[in-house]
């Protein structure tokens, strides 16, 4: 997992005004984050909306495509790493 800051070359700062995302290089990786982050944020997963989660671009053929979970607010990602370290260890 990698936190990413979005600038104009990503799609979703351009076009929905979010400004932050996690990386993941898998799915399966992200799978908890994008449950937390249901549980916790009621409005989302749209485009539009204060989050939202989809498939990256793939580099080659021999790699998996990343997943993405993207932010418009950088607090509602503080809130979803803090869930998700408190469910881990509790």
């Amino acid at each position: 997992m990698k936190v990413v800051k979005l600038n104009r070359k990503f799609r979703q700062f351009r076009e929905h005004g979010h400004t932050i995302a996690l990386r993941f290089t898998d799915w399966a990786e992200a799978m908890p984050y994008e449950k937390i982050t249901q549980t916790r944020l009621d409005v989302g997963g749209g485009r539009h909306e204060s989050w939202y989660s989809y498939f990256g671009n793939r580099s080659n053929l021999y790699v998996l495509r990343p997943y993405w979970i993207t932010f418009r607010n950088e607090a509602d990602l503080t809130l979803v790493l803090l869930s998700t370290n408190l469910t881990k260890n509790g």
